[in-house]
């Protein structure tokens, strides 16, 4: 624990500016001035519909009547600035399941991870779902995401693992807004 706040207190050291003597930022040397991209308003905040299928092994024994579920939902990302090349999101994400089989089976992700050159999306995170009965999970996925004008089209591979066996796999795709 020490490391850390060692750690910290050189950064902030080596930050101040020594010519004013304190360490408020100059005129125009804000966070904000200097990552205008980071201002939720200005790109960094997408969101948008998702339509796609989850393949659910077992299916038999949840009481389905196939093991394809047919999805619906809304996505949204806030991208947080990382470097030229690679930025960390935070994606939100519920869809509605089931209704080519006539049911509604709720399902939300919540997953951290990378947005690398502009196109290529991966993270993990927590599955909150009620197919074959409510639990938590672990989810892993990956996307690509073409950009079309100020639209993104993604389209995303999901896995979601489990120990009894009653693994889900999805195909998504979508297109995503937000301010530019």
């Amino acid at each position: 624990m020490l490391t850390p706040l060692v750690l910290l207190a050189l950064t902030s050291l080596a930050q101040a500016d020594d010519s004013t003597g304190t360490d408020a930022p100059a005129d125009g040397d804000t966070f904000s001035d200097r990552h205008p991209e980071s201002d939720p308003n200005n790109g960094n905040v997408r969101h948008g519909i998702r339509i796609g299928y989850v393949y659910l092994n077992q299916s038999e024994l949840a009481g389905l009547k196939d093991p394809s579920l047919f999805g619906v939902g809304w996505e949204g990302e806030f991208r947080m600035i990382g470097s030229e090349s690679v930025d960390f999101i935070l994606v939100t994400n519920v869809m509605a399941l089931g209704m080519n089989q006539g049911l509604l089976l709720p399902t939300g992700n919540l997953l951290f991870g990378a947005h690398i050159g502009n196109m290529v999306e991966f993270g993990a995170g927590v599955n909150a779902s009620l197919a074959p009965t409510p639990a938590l999970h672990m989810i892993v996925a990956g996307a690509v995401t073409p950009k079309v004008g100020t639209l993104q089209l993604p389209i995303a591979l999901s896995y979601v693992p489990d120990v009894d066996g009653f693994w889900k796999v999805g195909l998504t795709v979508g297109v995503n807004w937000g301010a530019e």
